[in-house]
């Protein structure tokens, strides 16, 4: 991808990552008001107000949905990544130095791993369809696009695409292949594991940014931080103002 294209990616996340930061400030705040505050019932009214202005209700059902999809994004991206570390630390021998047990083992260990990937990766594809918007858009265009780049590979493997860009797995067809294939397709840098390894990355850090700004608006209600508090805390006070380092 061109610099041209991935600038307004990189300016979108860095201002996702400081709304991040922000949520993270207010809700420090919001607890050391509370640990200051000697009063059950003050405590009692933060609370009361907390759940009649933030919770699940306070926030719209479009956001909720977008909370639900960035959900299961956050979570699936996490283990793509994981599952990607996995398959190209693997195996620990070349594969000339290998026994007939070892590689055996090695293809049913790369064939459970691809078998839990594929279904964390659609699950994340459904997410990031669910979740819309223009930074999904380029990381689902560009997933796809490792996928057709290394398509006849990956199908020699018994993973292919279905038309709606889901991946299948044919297990018996990967566990019957040669070794050195496996490892060269599934297992070495600059691959199709290697690439959606990194992307999601990507994916994880833009998911858990959304779901901080969703956060905040889900517990702040419609009230405001600033870099002195929140007015709900005026109100609940008595107009006491506790800093947020923000």
């Amino acid at each position: 991808m061109s610099s041209r294209g991935i600038n307004p990616l990189i300016t979108q996340n860095r201002l996702l990552s400081q709304a991040r930061t922000r949520t993270r400030n207010g809700s420090a705040s919001m607890a050391a008001a509370m640990a200051q505050s000697g009063s059950s019932n003050k405590n009692n009214a933060l609370v009361d107000a907390l759940k009649k202005r933030g919770g699940k209700d306070s926030l719209s059902e479009a956001d909720q949905s977008q909370k639900n999809a960035y959900t299961v994004i956050e979570k699936t991206a996490g283990n793509i990544k994981k599952h990607a570390e996995k398959l190209l630390s693997w195996p620990e021998k070349s594969v000339d130095e290998m026994t007939d047990e070892e590689k055996a083992a090695y293809k049913k260990n790369v064939a459970d791993e691809i078998s839990s990937l594929v279904t964390d990766y659609n699950d994340m594809i459904t997410g990031m369809e669910n979740a819309g918007g223009k930074v999904n858009e380029v990381y689902l265009s560009q997933m796809r696009g490792y996928f057709k780049n290394a398509q006849k590979q990956l199908a020699e493997l018994g993973i292919t695409e279905d038309k709606k860009g889901k991946l299948v797995f044919d297990r018996e067809k990967l566990e019957s292949a040669e070794v050195s294939k496996i490892k060269e397709t599934l297992g070495k840098k600059g691959t199709f594991i290697d690439d959606i390894g990194k992307r999601a990355e990507n994916v994880l850090d833009n998911a858990k940014t959304n779901l901080a700004v969703l956060n905040k608006n889900q517990y702040a209600g419609n009230y405001t931080y600033n870099r002195y508090g929140s007015d709900i805390f005026d109100a609940l006070f008595q107009g006491s103002k506790y800093n947020n380092m923000g």
